[in-house]
């Protein structure tokens, strides 16, 4: 017998949610993500028995890794190679543009056996690991469409046009699209054929159309299907019954949660804008979050069952990988959901919920009105945290238990920024904040502080491509400080290099209850970067104007920040006024951020 250990991943997933920045566009895209991922991936490594459930390691969050085995390598290697031609040409089919890799490699690992040393099935993971980094870094091929008469998709502005909204009935049917007797709807499906259910309206999805692209009316194929995708979040039989998409998640979360109350029941909207989500300055604000330290787990993971004598290690291993996987794509949900249900119970709340571009595995990625996005963000982090290390505790035996000590949390990037900001630039803006909050984690972890996850944020005006790093080194420097972050959610050790978040949002909070003027604010922040005035002379103007203010101010600023060893050294005061004076405006005036189990 002869046995593959198989992975196939979807990769460049932001380069194909982010096409275009149109939500609806973004949302049929993730929605198609997490269907073909949670449904057609399955059904297809199950055909025809090629992989039997006790076989598959784990799938979801984009991944799949399963083993076949047969009598011979060429038998087993073909039906790896089958499955694997077969997911891509699916979501080729499905989902053009999106990027499928798919590696496989020969395993010793037998059931209640011990590999020979150095073929365990932890290296062979590896080695799959190491086969997917090779195939992303090749690349995929790309279409020229830069030629003459070959006109581009308005949405996306890198694919060909192939679909007009004012010649749609034809161009579907050219694309093979499959419409009832009259023409007047999609069948998407064959159940719809049977259940009447995943039907799209052709007129709906022409004004659509129309409406997202005003200028041609001209878009993709692929732009096509994420359109009609996003018409099958709310309604389609699949995704109802299989629960695809954080939609349906949490659609069922707030469904149990109506059982548990007699008023003020939740009803969660889909926004069809990104404007939506604006305030009365048009800003929206952008969360992405990522877990923290997963590699150094899987990493002490592998070492705790090497270093175990069993003959069952490698079972126990793979049981414990694949649980791990399912929980943590649970907690991640559960931990967006209970954070959302927490801060919406008010149903006259017109800020409601948000657009969820990715939320699974350990990824959350999505917009929320901009006076929330940071308690939410924290919030979530918070929750995260606490359920990841009540997950692990009850999945750990004396075995185990040192597992434990790779605490795994989430570190955010949080952008504010203009409505009209393109997604993309949105997502990259956070993305460079996510890896500025992860640094401060991983600096924090080596001076021996408390391991929890970090925030960074910035709020952007109009110019979305701001180089967040170079702006900020030339505000603040060593010698004079205005900026604190990244911030820690929950360190427990005072450290004068690292703050909690939430110390900085109880400040600012503060201030607000007690009026403080901003443009006082606005004042310290110009004094301390004045590079005209000695520190003396920034110390006679700062008294005139504390000599203005009532006293509840004065204990308020003293608050903020005064370092009273070096008072006379008016550059060491006030590290932190830039970032009060930045988010300001998007605090909400109430009680402290709560998280965790609070």
């Amino acid at each position: 017998m002869v046995k593959f250990i198989v992975a196939i991943e979807t990769v460049k997933i932001k380069e194909f949610l982010f096409s275009t920045n149109k939500l609806k566009v973004i949302r049929g895209a993730s929605y198609l993500l997490d269907y073909l991922n949670q449904v057609e991936v399955p059904k297809i490594i199950k055909k025809d028995n090629r992989v039997e459930e006790k076989d598959i390691i784990y799938v979801g969050a984009g991944n799949a890794k399963f083993f076949v085995e047969r009598d011979t390598k060429e038998e087993a290697e073909r039906i790896v190679k089958e499955i694997i031609k077969e997911v891509k040409d699916k979501y080729e089919k499905e989902a053009p543009g999106a990027k499928v890799v798919g590696v496989y490699v020969e395993t010793q690992y037998e059931k209640g056996k011990k590999s020979g040393e150095g073929k365990e099935v932890w290296n062979d993971l590896d080695k799959l690991g190491e086969l997917t980094a090779i195939e992303k870094s090749k690349g995929f091929s790309t279409l020229n469409i830069d030629l003459p008469h070959v006109e581009k998709c308005e949405l996306s502005g890198t694919e060909v046009a192939e679909v007009d909204s004012k010649n749609l009935v034809e161009d579907l049917k050219k694309l093979g699209y499959q419409l009832n007797e009259t023409e007047k709807e999609i069948l998407i499906s064959q159940e719809s054929l049977e259940t009447e259910i995943d039907k799209v309206s052709v007129r709906t999805l022409q004004e659509q159309i129309e409406k997202l692209a005003k200028t041609t009316g001209r878009i993709s194929e692929a732009s096509l299907k994420k359109i009609i995708a996003s018409n099958l979040l709310k309604e389609s039989k699949i995704a109802i019954e299989e629960k695809v998409g954080f939609y349906q998640y949490i659609k069922n979360y707030i469904k149990e949660y109506n059982k548990t109350v007699s008023d003020q029941r939740l009803i969660i909207e889909l926004k069809t804008n990104i404007d939506d989500f604006e305030n009365e300055d048009s800003f929206i604000g952008f969360v992405y979050s990522d877990g923290d330290a997963l590699g150094e787990f899987f990493k002490n993971l592998k070492n705790t069952f090497k270093n175990m004598n069993s003959n069952d290690r490698e079972d126990e291993y793979l049981k414990f990988i694949g649980n791990f996987s399912k929980n943590l794509d649970e907690i991640t949900k559960s931990s967006l959901a209970e954070t959302l249900v927490d801060i919406f119970k008010n149903v006259n709340n017109e800020k409601r919920w948000g657009e969820f571009l990715i939320v699974g595995g350990d990824d959350v990625c999505a917009v929320f009105d901009p006076t929330l996005s940071l308690e939410i963000s924290t919030n979530f982090q918070k929750k995260f945290e606490d359920k990841m290390y009540k997950n692990i505790e009850k999945m750990v035996n004396n075995n185990t238990k040192k597992l434990l000590e790779s605490k795994i949390t989430s570190s955010s990037g949080v952008v504010i920024a203009k409505s009209k900001t393109p997604i993309f630039q949105l997502f990259e803006k956070g993305m460079d904040l996510q890896k500025s909050a992860k640094k401060a984690r991983r600096k924090a972890i080596d001076e021996n502080l408390n391991k929890t996850g970090f925030i960074d944020f910035q709020v952007i005006g109009s110019e979305g491509c701001v180089d967040i790093d170079d702006f900020r080194k030339t505000i603040s420097s060593e010698e004079n400080k205005v900026i604190e972050r990244p911030y820690a959610i929950n360190i427990d050790k005072n450290d004068k290099n690292i703050k909690n978040f939430e110390e900085l949002i109880k400040i600012i909070r503060k201030l607000k209850k007690a009026n403080f003027p901003s443009n006082k604010l606005r004042y310290m922040y110009d004094l301390k970067r004045n590079s005209e005035l000695e520190e003396f002379e920034k110390k006679m103007d700062f008294i005139n104007i504390l000599s203005k203010m009532d006293k509840n101010n004065v204990e308020l600023i003293k608050e903020m920040g005064i370092d009273y060893d070096n008072y006379d050294k008016f550059n060491k005061n006030f590290k932190n006024i830039f970032d009060i004076l930045e988010i300001y405006k998007f605090i909400n005036d109430k009680d402290e951020v709560k998280g965790g189990n609070e």
